[in-house]
């Protein structure tokens, strides 16, 4: 008797017609994909192909288009040539474009001439997810991470490396010249050189040419920067674990009731201090609100985008650094000297009041540093090398904007408990579309087509969010009710 299960014969004819439906469970993510592209309307929203012409070869529609990239992003599948294979493999891309078979090209082109519908579209699905109730519209959390570029470090050229690479090259032409010169005396000793001297002169030639592209390189980085010749827009960046990479700064915002991303951008800016009020403002303008509280962490501290954030009723709550550079010990950081308004001045832990420094030319709050000294009390003061670097005294140095931060400051301290929200709100989505989802580099180049290939990896964890919180088959109930 058979101990294993029997299965069929897969030459035998089936006589029962199939059908893609039913090879699919109830309860199958698919299904709720399908369902949400439909309720947001795509051709609504100006997709190539939205309107056809009577005449000419049919184009395939922007609705199974975005349903395929919205599966793909889904479930890691990014390049088009793979989403190009699902579609004669996978039975539910099957039942979810009808059997279609768009080739990479035309799938690729649908995400290079779509950018700003697509953008709509992740301010549309936004805007269900609102009508969801997933979205509490009070606080978001800010947040980067830098992705690598499609860019190799072989296509990066600094004046640095393009120094070191022709000091390289120098030792080798070197190294040939000098069998060169060795040639006849192994001749002469009735031993065979491992190169003739025709060999050694191709290798020679070799050199110097590269030798004439490095330097004509050098001359270009001397007058416009540093190369990326894949792409242009990405930079060098530091990334975690003290690395550095080719990439890009993605941005995001997040609001903090379901994690879900009510904002996205790019930028080839490696640190995040100047990003604050623009995905504030993004998220504001997506979520249609007159006020919103936004938490980030210290990377964004700056007293011009605190101001720029209140003049548009953003509340901002950011940690500042541990401790003032001018400071010998923590003990005796910045925020231990008191600002007294009336005075005008800084009162140190002594006691003592520091008042500001005359500057030649006349201060302007939104450009100048204003710095704050009393070195005649410091120099009789028993506590000066614990408090101070400086041989004369301690300075207190007031950024642009000072007074704005001092509020960022007591608000940031006064809501320490909010402040701890920020990292399980704005790391959840970095950790799946980075693990789950499979997005920790780019296939496009270029800002804009990074930014487009962003959003569709966050609509695709915004589709993922909703359907793990209210159940595909709810989800389908509500949607199409």
């Amino acid at each position: 008797m058979e101990r294993y299960k029997c299965s069929e014969n897969r030459n035998q004819i089936n006589m029962l017609p199939m059908c893609l439906d039913d090879m699919l469970t109830g309860d199958a993510e698919v299904r709720a994909l399908d369902v949400i592209v439909e309720k947001m309307d795509i051709p609504s929203m100006g997709f190539t192909h939205s309107e056809t012409k009577e005449t000419g070869r049919k184009p395939y529609s922007p609705v199974d288009m975005f349903k395929l990239y919205a599966y793909g992003y889904f479930n890691g599948i990014r390049s088009t040539r793979k989403v190009e294979r699902e579609c004669y493999r996978n039975i539910e891309v099957m039942w979810l474009i009808n059997g279609l078979k768009p080739d990479f090209k035309t799938i690729a082109d649908f995400r290079k001439n779509n950018k700003g519908p697509i953008k709509q579209a992740f301010h549309k699905f936004s805007m269900i997810c609102d009508e969801l109730g997933l979205i509490g519209k009070e606080m978001i959390a800010v947040d980067g991470s830098k992705f690598r570029a499609s860019n190799s470090r072989f296509s990066y050229h600094s004046e640095k490396k393009l120094q070191k690479k022709i000091e390289h090259y120098n030792k080798v032409a070197e190294g040939y010249l000098l069998l060169l010169d060795q040639y006849d005396e192994q001749e002469n000793d009735c031993v065979t050189p491992k190169l003739n001297r025709s060999e050694i002169d191709e290798k020679i030639k070799g050199v110097y040419k590269r030798l004439d592209e490095l330097r004509e390189l050098e001359q270009t980085v001397k007058i416009s920067g540093t190369i990326y010749e894949t792409d242009p827009d990405s930079r060098m960046m530091q990334t975690n674990n003290k690395g550095c990479d080719i990439c890009h700064n993605v941005q995001i915002a997040v609001d903090d009731k379901n994690h879900m991303v009510v904002a996205v951008d790019v930028t080839s800016e490696p640190v995040d201090k100047e990003q604050l009020h623009n995905m504030s403002l993004h998220a504001k303008e997506e979520l249609g609100v007159e006020t919103i509280t936004v938490i980030a962490d210290k990377g964004y501290y700056s007293a011009q985008q605190f101001a720029m954030c209140k003049e548009d009723n953003i509340i901002p709550i950011v940690a500042k650094a541990d401790r003032s550079f001018m400071a010998a010990t923590k003990e005796y950081e910045k925020s231990k000297f008191n600002y007294d308004e009336n005075q005008d001045g800084y009162i140190c832990p002594q006691g003592h009041l520091l008042r500001p420094y005359q500057h030649r030319k006349k201060y302007t709050q939104e450009t100048d540093f204003k710095r704050y000294q009393n070195f005649e009390a410091c120099s009789n003061c028993p506590v000066k090398e614990n408090c101070s670097n400086n041989e004369k005294g301690r300075t207190i140095q007031d950024r642009p904007f000072q007074r704005i931060a001092d509020e960022v400051d007591r608000r940031t301290e006064q809501f320490a408990d909010m402040y701890k929200v920020r990292k399980q709100t704005v790391e959840h989505p970095w950790g799946t579309i980075k693990r789950a989802m499979g997005f920790s580099y780019f296939l496009t180049r270029r800002t804009e087509n990074v930014r487009t290939e962003s959003l569709l990896s966050f609509i695709a964890y915004n589709m993922r969010r909703t359907i793990n919180i209210i159940g595909t088959k709810q989800l389908i109930r509500i949607l199409q009710g």
